[in-house]
């Protein structure tokens, strides 16, 4: 009897044990992630760790994946990526996990990885992964993720780490925080023109050494306009501030604080101004890109009326697109600020690299690119997209990102339009970029491919394609096609000093008004300094053509207010059918060292011809410049 007590009592005993086993596989599994350290000072040399929990056993064959953000892979932009490595403890950018004792073992692999969607393409993205391969962790044990002798982004944002166990997302976001560092830079940004009495804003932004808004504090600072009246004292603020301000008589004016010297506003009852923007920006989203949100930056840092987020096709899929839409929407502000949608896609009918840009969000998301297995197909063929919708703007048209010669079958990356199919759908090209001037073929110019991006930390040089890549031979070969610029930058901070902005002039400030305005070569572009040009032919604006009766006079005007002392101030024609080449009708260095200039000349109309401007000015190393979209001429017998 007693034996079998003892039976009962050991098969209840082990009925609990087994109930007791059961329950952690019957849990919803759980994995918490926690960094010891979530907040860094930009490209602050630094270690992350993190420990890693689960509510459960892992047992061998466990699986610990980490996607760390592009920004935390970025070697120093967006040609090269950080060599992580889990084999050397002693050498750069070297990733581990370790268990709570030495019988667990993990083996690491590194393979590129898409950060959004798995199927896109991964230049920067990293999938760092750990298998258990021996040993067991217990439910609450910890797993410690390091990743050391790196260092913090260059550019100031919040972003998320992922972290997985067996395919279970950590319960909690893993946030990795980037702190701007100390101003190195002021800007006071401007409208162009309003009218008089109206308020406008008076952008003061200081800039860390990376361009981002700084964490320095400012106290007790006046603003002056250049006439030496007080704008507004006692001014306090960290980073940025914003004054509202208005003015009742007409003129010219800049506004000054510690003898940095803003863009020039023209307050006018009559006046036509240009709106400024850049509509080529890539972030987090491109498998080349870093960043956030982009638009932020662009209206509170660079002081954009509008801008565009024109991420790789090939990296975005549907989560990514549907990202890019929240991003335009949200940011869209009618009257103060427009985003337009768009990406980059470069079909392989055309050569060259290409943005798409769209009028209205709806078109856009209809035609995102979808993928089909390891492919990408646009919705539509581009044939049959609606020329009133869309747009198509080339960019760094004449580039090579490899080394010289080429053969005449392979083009580099440089854009000859003769092959490509517009369909009304290029109104404008991209004459500048962080790349450099696509202007000519000049490979010893001061912006061109060989030289801008060596100013950078990422320190490329890239080659000039010598053929019709460039806007003047475009422009010589009679195709009607204006300018912008924009950065093409990949850190998701657009209208950054020296990376190109455009100007348009639109009648009003929406998505509509900028986007037909561009359609209409109503535009410019300069190297991103505020330079403001008035440039007319016979009273035609940029991107224009009129028509003149033969023999008769041709008057020609431009205006220039500048952001730094001008060095050279240009008009040039090429007549069709007289000339070879582009030729000066204006060249002059003004003096005294000025930063404004007014011309006006006088020319007989020969035969049809093309005027464009172009405006230099400090300071000598890198300097600022601005290309007008052409005005076109076209001769009547009379």
């Amino acid at each position: 009897m007693f034996k079998f007590l003892i039976g009962i009592m050991m098969a209840l005993a082990g009925g609990w044990c087994l109930v007791k086993a059961e329950q952690p596989q019957n849990l919803a599994h759980k994995v918490y992630a926690t960094l010891l350290k979530n907040t860094f000072q930009v490209r602050e040399d630094c270690s992350v760790e993190m420990s890693i929990t689960s509510n459960i056993d892992l047992a061998s064959g466990a699986k610990i994946e980490v996607l760390l953000p592009n920004s935390w892979l970025v070697l120093n932009g967006p040609s090269f990526t950080r060599e992580i490595q889990a084999k050397s403890p002693q050498l750069p950018h070297f990733v581990e996990f370790k268990g709570s004792n030495d019988n667990i073992v993990f083996e690491i692999s590194i393979i590129p990885c898409n950060q959004l969607y798995e199927q896109g393409a991964a230049r920067h993205g990293r999938k760092i992964t750990a298998i258990l391969k021996r040993g067991i962790v217990k439910a609450g044990e910890k797993i410690i993720f390091r990743y050391s002798n790196t260092f913090a982004p260059y550019i100031a944002e919040n972003t998320i780490m992922q972290v997985k166990v067996n395919e279970v997302a950590a319960e909690r976001e893993v946030q990795l925080i980037t702190l701007p560092g100390p101003a190195a830079d002021v800007r006071i940004i401007v409208p162009s023109g309003v009218k008089p009495g109206r308020e406008f804003p008076i952008h003061i932004v200081s800039l860390d050494k990376f361009d981002n808004c700084s964490s320095s504090e400012f106290k007790n600072k006046v603003l002056y306009d250049d006439k030496g009246s007080v704008v507004a004292e006692n001014l306090n603020f960290a980073g940025s501030t914003i004054v509202t301000f208005k003015i009742l008589k007409e003129g010219v004016f800049r506004f000054t604080m510690d003898g940095v010297n803003s863009n020039a506003l023209i307050i006018s009852e009559s006046g036509i101004f240009p709106y400024w923007g850049d509509i080529h920006i890539h972030t987090k989203l491109s498998h080349d890109g870093q960043g956030e949100n982009p638009y932020q930056y662009a209206r509170y840092v660079s002081g954009l009326d509008f801008a565009a987020a024109s991420d790789h096709w090939q990296s975005l899929g549907d989560p990514g697109y549907e990202l890019l839409k929240t991003w335009a929407e949200a940011a869209y502000d009618p009257g103060n600020f427009v985003t337009i949608p768009a990406d980059e896609r470069n079909p392989a009918q055309w050569n060259g690299h290409h943005n798409i840009y769209f009028r209205d969000i709806e078109y856009f998301m209809k035609n995102k690119v979808h993928p089909v297995g390891r492919a990408f197909v646009p919705a539509e063929p581009w044939s049959e997209f609606d020329e009133k919708r869309t747009m198509i703007i080339p960019h760094h048209t004449g580039i090579c990102f490899s080394s010289l010669p080429r053969d005449k079958k392979n083009l580099g990356s440089s854009v000859d339009l003769s092959l490509c199919d517009s369909m009304h759908l290029i109104p404008v090209m991209e004459i500048y970029s962080h790349h450099g001037q696509s202007e000519t073929y000049a490979p010893q110019h001061i912006l061109s491919y060989e030289f801008n991006r060596m100013r950078n930390s990422e320190r490329r040089a890239n080659t000039s394609m010598s053929g019709p890549y460039y806007a003047q031979s475009y422009w010589m070969a009679g195709m009607k096609l204006g300018v912008i610029a924009s950065s093409d930058g990949h850190t998701g901070q657009g209208g950054r000093r020296h990376g190109g902005i455009a100007a348009v002039y639109a009648d009003k400030l929406t998505r509509e008004s900028i986007f037909d305005a561009i359609k209409a070569r109503h535009s410019y572009g300069t190297t991103g300094e505020r330079i403001l040009v008035d440039f007319k032919v016979n009273g035609s604006q940029m991107g224009e053509i009129t028509k003149v009766p033969s023999g008769s006079t041709i008057e020609i005007s431009l205006k220039v207010w500048g952001t730094a002392r001008l060095l050279r101030v240009e008009i040039l024609r090429f007549r069709f059918g007289l000339d070879s080449a582009f030729s000066p009708v204006l060249s002059e260095a003004p003096r005294p060292e000025t930063t404004d200039a007014e011309y006006k000349l006088t020319e007989i109309a020969s035969s049809n011809c093309v005027y464009y401007a172009r405006i230099t000015q400090y300071p000598v190393e890198w300097p600022g410049m601005a290309w007008t979209s052409p005005v076109w001429i076209e001769c009547e017998k009379r």
